[in-house]
C-alpha cells in the first residue's frame, strides 16, 4: 500500500512503481529514500505466537510451513534459518533450553552440526538440559562421533542457577537483551554501497517534489522516451524540447539545446559555470565549495532546473502548451528570490524588510 501511495498518491491505484522497492529502502547515502521496510507490532503478531506457534516463541524453530497457513506466515517461518544466529538462550536453570534445536551452545542448533538429528544421540527433540540432569549428574548417552564428544565435553562444564533462561541479540559482535528494530533491520538489508551524489540531492532546505524528481534522475528512473521504447511502448524518439536528437535522460541533462540554455541562465545566475553533460553537472554539484549559503543556493536551482525541464517536457507531450526559455527562467529566478529572502534560506538572518 505504502509503496503504491509513493508513485500514484492513491492506495487503490495500480502500482507502476518507477523505482525497485528494493532500492526505495536503502538509506539516502546509499541511493534510496530511506523507507524501512517492516510491519510494526500489531494484533497480528500476537495472533501469530498464539496459533502458529502455540502460545511458545521457542516453537519457532520447529513449526513447519504448511499449505493451510497465509503466505506471509509460511515467509516468515521460512526466515528462521536467518534469524536462528542472531537469537541466543541463557541457560540459567537450563528448564527452558531444548537441546536439539535451542540456540545455546557455541555449535548452533546441535540437531544440525550432529547431522542425526534426534537419532545421532537418542535425545527427544523438546528435551530441555534441565531433562538430561538429575541430582547433581548428567544422563547422557555415550558418544559415537568426534563431534558428539565435542558437544558432551561442553555439556559437563555447564552449571545451571537458579535463574530463569532468556534469549539475547547477538548482532555483529554486540549483545543487548532487548529488541532493536533499527540494529536487526540493519543487519537483514546487508552492508550496501554509498552513493556519490546524495549530498547533491538531499539538501536541508530543498524543496521535496524537486528533490524527489532529481532523485529520479540520478537514478534514471525517469519515463524518457527511450525507457519507453525498451519496455516495448511505440513512441517516436525525438526529443519534445528541441526536435532534433532522440531523448534520453542524458539527452535532457544537458545535450538538449533547450534545456542547456535554461541550465546557462541559472548557472549564470548561481555563479557557476554549466556544464553540458548530466555526469559533469551532477560531479560539479558533488564538489561545490562553501559558503555553505552559496552551495544550497546553487543545488536549489540545479534541482529546480531539473525539475521545471521534465515539467515543460510533459506540458509538450499531455496539454500542448508551450513555454520560451525566458518564461521558466523566470519562475525559477521568482523560487530563488524568495528562498534568499525568506527564513527557510541557511543565512540564519531574516532578510525581508518588515512593512511600516
Amino acid at each position: 500500500m505504502c509503496r503504491v501511495f509513493l508513485w500514484k498518491g492513491d492506495p487503490e491505484a495500480h502500482n507502476t512503481a518507477r523505482v525497485a522497492w528494493s532500492t526505495v529502502v536503502k538509506t539516502k547515502e546509499e541511493g534510496g529514500l530511506g523507507v524501512k521496510d517492516l510491519l510494526p507490532e500489531s494484533v497480528w503478531a500476537a495472533w501469530f505466537k498464539e496459533v502458529i506457534l502455540k502460545g511458545s516463541v521457542s516453537n519457532y524453530w520447529t513449526t513447519k510451513p504448511s499449505q493451510s497457513f497465509s503466505w506471509l506466515t509460511n515467509k516468515l517461518l521460512k526466515l528462521r534459518d536467518v534469524a536462528y544466529p542472531l537469537i541466543h538462550l541463557r541457560i540459567h536453570n537450563g528448564k527452558g533450553c531444548r537441546f536439539s534445536v535451542d540456540n545455546w551452545s557455541p555449535y548452533g542448533k546441535l540437531e544440525d552440526y550432529l547431522e542425526g538429528g534426534r537419532s545421532s544421540l537418542g535425545i527427544p527433540q523438546n528435551a530441555t538440559l534441565a531433562s538430561l540432569h538429575h541430582n547433581g549428574s548428567w544422563r547422557l548417552p555415550a558418544a559415537r562421533t568426534e563431534r558428539q564428544v565435542q558437544v558432551l565435553s561442553f555439556i559437563t562444564t555447564i552449571m545451571f542457577s537458579e535463574e530463569s533462561y532468556y534469549y539475547k541479540w547477538e548482532i555483529r559482535g554486540k549483545t543487548r537483551k532487548k529488541y532493536s528494530t533499527g540494529e536487526v533491520y540493519q543487519y537483514l538489508r546487508g552492508i550496501v554501497e554509498v552513493v556519490t551524489w546524495a549530498r547533491a540531492i538531499w539538501i536541508s532546505r530543498g524543496i521535496p517534489r524537486q528533490s524527489f524528481h532529481a532523485w529520479l534522475v540520478a537514478l534514471n528512473r525517469i519515463p524518457t522516451r527511450d525507457r519507453l521504447i525498451g519496455w516495448g511502448l511505440q513512441f517516436p524518439l525525438i526529443c519534445l524540447l528541441c526536435n532534433t536528437t532522440d531523448e534520453s535522460r542524458d539527452h535532457l541533462y544537458w545535450s538538449c539545446n533547450f534545456s542547456y540554455q535554461l541550465w546557462s541562465l541559472v548557472a549564470s545566475r548561481c555563479r557557476i559555470n554549466p556544464l553540458r553533460s548530466w555526469e559533469s553537472s551532477l560531479n560539479q554539484m558533488k564538489t561545490l565549495p562553501p559558503p555553505n549559503k552559496t552551495r544550497s543556493l546553487t543545488l536549489l536551482g540545479w534541482q529546480a532546473t531539473i525539475y521545471w525541464i521534465w515539467n515543460e517536457r510533459n506540458q509538450h507531450l499531455h496539454a500542448n502548451r508551450f513555454r520560451s526559455v525566458d518564461s521558466l527562467f523566470s519562475s525559477i529566478d521568482h523560487q530563488l528570490g524568495c528562498l534568499e529572502l525568506g527564513p527557510r534560506y541557511p543565512d540564519g538572518e531574516q532578510r525581508r524588510k518588515t512593512p511600516r
